[in-house]
């Protein structure tokens, strides 16, 4: 399992899985030279920048409904281990290059990447979630007009061409480690 650091590993594993494949793309390479053009900032953060031409901005974080009420993993003697948090994120991916052809060019590179390697494990993780034996799902999320004009709202930024991915189930192990559960004993009373 994760410790808490996992959210920041999960945002930079994407961008390393990004930039191995752009290398290879000779198109699309061109127009991102460099893997510092990408960046988990918000596209409201890079608005002046002009050297970023990738935006993978994490704006969401939910509890994933699927493990949210998981059996406690059994523990020694009567005891439980607290079961993980297992979480869903949601991230705006906006190309921020120039001309809507370059744009279209940039991100549909990124759908074929996430498309191809909609799994990520290994190599592809940090050395810790490797470890773990962990595997992460990019999924394109179609998310309505009205909700991805929800979230540039709240960026207080004009619509641009982007396109919404959540990846699960990110686990984020808890440091209480193992409880007590109750257990009813001989004489009828509960005990931890």
């Amino acid at each position: 399992m994760s410790d808490y650091t996992v959210i920041a590993e999960v945002g930079e594993a994407l961008l390393r899985v990004l930039w191995e494949e752009i290398q290879l793309d000779p198109q699309v390479s061109l127009l991102i030279d460099n893997e510092n053009r990408l960046s988990l900032q918000s596209p409201k953060d890079l608005a002046d920048d002009n050297s970023v031409r990738l935006s993978l901005y994490l704006y969401r974080i939910v509890e994933d409904p699927h493990l949210k009420n998981q059996v406690l993993e059994p523990g020694g003697g009567r005891r439980q281990r607290v079961t993980p948090l297992a979480l869903d994120l949601y991230y705006l991916v906006t190309p921020l290059i120039g001309t809507p052809r370059e744009q279209q060019i940039v991100l549909g590179k990124l759908m074929e990447v996430f498309y191809d390697r909609a799994m990520l494990e290994g190599t592809d993780l940090s050395p810790a979630m490797s470890a773990a034996g962990e595997e992460l799902r990019v999924v394109l999320n179609p998310v309505t007009l009205e909700e991805t004009t929800r979230v540039w709202q709240a960026l207080e930024m004009s619509y641009r061409l982007s396109v919404c991915y959540v990846v699960r189930v990110v686990l984020v192990d808890s440091r209480r480690g193992r409880v007590a559960t109750p257990v009813l004993t001989r004489q009828g009373e509960f005990s931890a």
